[in-house]
């Protein structure tokens, strides 16, 4: 909610779609404004009704391939937070395995994924299991940073309560470690989610047959701007309505965790 006041003083809460929706228009305005006035020729920026008329007349095209995008995100990002979360926390509680492994790490993060892919194809050709392991890449480091941040953010006194009244090591991380490192946790979620967004369509376009990528892919191939825009706009309408569910949790589990 983003509060805003009246000329007579009183507070408005304006919900986060309104505020969104808002900026959405803009861009819109701004982009029809500049193709219209500025007489942009529709292969170099196409108008947004003419992109927009594009997708209502291949719905099912759209759909299969938002659906295939869709499946590879949520197998990559599950997987990164899979592995990511007992690895961070395991980092955060082991000193001599932070100073092994982190570095390593470290390594895997900094180094470019598309590097990787060749390697990937090549083992296990085109596809979903080829791109899921980039998306979960580009998910683990954060997820896992955070993790360890999170942990270490926990006051020591905390830890000699819990201690002096005798709670086992699976009661303290449920009920010190956890809720401390949850807002961490709930922050990296969105980071990676974001990023998962974009490494699938990136991933799509390198190493698979199905997708928003490889609709992109067949447009550049075919010169089609429209076409590319199309997917461009769909791409980020699915990044801010994943952003949009993903704090439906975030706030439910962070309330629940202060209450």
């Amino acid at each position: 909610m983003v509060g805003l006041r009246s000329p007579s003083g009183k507070k408005i809460n304006l919900p986060d779609w309104l505020i969104a929706s808002f900026w959405i228009l803009v861009v819109a305005a701004m982009w029809f404004a500049a193709v219209r006035y500025l007489k942009i020729p529709d292969y170099i920026l196409p108008s947004p009704e003419l992109v927009v008329a594009w997708i209502v007349d291949r719905p099912g095209y759209f759909l299969a391939a938002t659906a295939s995008t869709l499946e590879l995100i949520a197998i990559g990002f599950c997987a990164g937070i899979a592995a990511a979360i007992p690895v961070g926390f395991a980092l955060a509680k082991i000193q001599w395995l932070e100073r092994t492994l982190y570095p390593f790490i470290v390594f895997l993060q900094t180094m470019p994924l598309i590097t990787i892919v060749p390697v990937l194809i090549i083992w296990l050709g085109y596809g979903l299991a080829s791109t899921w392991i980039l998306v979960a890449f580009s998910v683990f480091f954060p997820v896992a940073v955070n993790t360890i941040t999170g942990v270490r953010s926990t006051p020591d006194r905390l830890f000699f309560v819990t201690r002096t009244m005798g709670a086992s090591r699976l009661q303290t991380w449920r009920h010190v470690d956890w809720p401390m490192a949850l807002p961490y946790l709930m922050s990296a979620f969105r980071i990676s989610l974001a990023a998962a967004v974009t490494v699938s369509v990136v991933a799509e376009f390198i190493a698979s047959n199905d997708g928003l990528g490889y609709a992109a892919l067949r447009a550049v191939k075919n010169r089609d701007t429209v076409q590319v825009f199309a997917v461009v706009l769909i791409t980020a309408a699915l990044g801010v309505l994943l952003n949009a569910i993903a704090q439906v949790p975030e706030q439910r589990l962070l309330r629940k965790y202060r209450d």
